[in-house]
């Protein structure tokens, strides 16, 4: 068996301020980067083969605070969702049953890009990582809330809410 965790990045301005992100490149808040230290603690006993992230700047401050001095690998594939119009809008902003339905996979904003390309570009991704790596390992992605809800809906993985928050995470296990 094979485990991928798929972590959340740190908070950011935009997620205080209620703004939609997408592929905006934003840091993580001095807030966002203390809630991170903390998450040592949570992976301190595991043993990751591998550590990626997004080559956006959040996912990679989220693990410098975690992982202070270890290496990453930055992966396209992981890159968050890009948004269109939606990108550095308020969330309150644009009609909520939009909003929903693009939660839900079902809509895509202008100009944004479409979920079934999202799904194509993650799927061969997590692929490529699964057969990088031999039985029983464990890696880690750092990545951003559209990615973690397009991987939730592709591999029906089951959590309290399609929305994640900051720093939460999840676990996706293949077996083959």
């Amino acid at each position: 068996m094979k485990q991928i965790i798929f972590l959340r990045h740190a908070k950011t301005k935009m997620n205080e301020e209620g703004r939609f992100c997408g592929r905006i490149d934003v840091g993580i808040t001095e807030e966002g980067r203390n809630q991170a230290k903390k998450m040592r603690k949570t992976f301190k006993n595991y043993h990751f083969d591998a550590i990626y992230c997004s080559p956006l700047k959040r996912t990679k401050q989220t693990l410098e605070a975690i992982f202070p001095n270890q290496e990453f690998i930055e992966e396209d594939g992981f890159t968050e969702i890009s948004l269109g119009d939606w990108e550095g809008k308020n969330k309150e902003n644009v009609d909520q049953s939009l909003r929903k339905d693009f939660q839900k996979g079902i809509y895509t904003p202008p100009y944004g890009e479409r979920h079934e390309e999202v799904e194509a570009r993650v799927r061969e991704t997590i692929e490529r990582i699964f057969a990088t790596y031999p039985d029983n390992s464990l890696i880690l992605v750092c990545t951003s809330n559209g990615i973690m809800r397009t991987i939730k809906r592709m591999y029906n993985i089951k959590t309290e809410n399609i929305m994640l928050k900051n720093l939460e995470y999840f676990m996706l296990e293949i077996s083959k």
